[in-house]
């Protein structure tokens, strides 16, 4: 029998004298089955514990920033920039007699609710809301189609072309700012997309006064695939942008 055998016998009887431990310490094979030696290699890092202990201190005096007052701030922001621009540009349609002014009134209550309280629903913790979002894709071209006039006045590309650039610039600053908060957040491509919807409606509710041009084809064109473009390029925006929090 070799001294490996005898102390593996040792051990499996807890019978360790002297000679199987000297054994053990100069072997190899032996030594990590030491009781001494299992009882250090358990034992965390003296580096680990410091680590640990900075990280709890860290979160004992740091104090949690609720997310309803990023939202607040952004759905504030936004609906700044949408009455802002709305204001500069003027109310064209309004004023315009072919304007139906009470489907123009509640389809600009429905966009204004996109603009504030779409950034609340696009921030919220959780996965369910942010996808009610989504819902807007369809529903918005809807709303706008049935709030236009059906009158075709942007004849050409170039007097069409300012609502396309309206919606891309007014939504730069809502945009990058909701892109900024989304860095605390764990990555998620519907959650991107509802924040951008909301932020890219500041356009379409300064060119629903705007715009004299009810017909489709200027409306699904230059108001809404504007839209769309930006809600899908925030995805890989957001791709782009270093993670702070994976918390959903």
């Amino acid at each position: 029998m070799s001294d490996c055998d005898r102390f593996l016998d040792a051990l499996a009887s807890d019978q360790l004298d002297d000679a199987a431990r000297s054994h053990a310490r100069e072997c190899q094979v032996c030594r990590p089955l030491l009781p001494e030696e299992q009882a250090q290699a358990a034992a965390p890092p003296a580096s680990l514990e410091a680590v640990l202990g900075r990280a709890l201190e860290t979160l004992r005096t740091t104090p949690v920033r609720p997310w309803t007052r990023d939202a607040g701030r952004i759905a504030l922001l936004q609906g700044v920039v949408a009455f802002v621009v709305a204001a500069m540009l003027g109310a064209r349609n309004r004023s315009s007699p072919l304007a139906n002014h009470m489907a123009l009134a509640v389809v600009g209550a429905v966009l204004l609710a996109v603009v504030t309280l779409g950034s609340v629903l696009a921030l919220a913790p959780g996965r369910r809301r942010p996808r009610w979002m989504l819902a807007l894709v369809p529903v918005v071209p809807l709303l706008l189609l049935v709030s236009g006039n059906g009158v075709h006045t942007a004849t050409t590309m170039r007097a069409a072309l300012p609502c396309l650039v309206t919606v891309v610039l007014t939504a730069v600053v809502p945009l990058a700012v909701g892109l900024a908060l989304l860095r605390g957040m764990a990555l998620d491509a519907a959650r991107t997309v509802a924040l951008a919807l909301s932020a890219a409606a500041t356009g379409l509710f300064a060119l629903h006064w705007h715009c004299t041009d009810g017909s489709a084809p200027h409306l699904m064109g230059f108001h809404v695939l504007p839209w769309l473009a930006l809600a899908l390029l925030a995805i890989p925006l957001r791709r782009a942008l270093p993670t702070q929090n994976h918390v959903p």
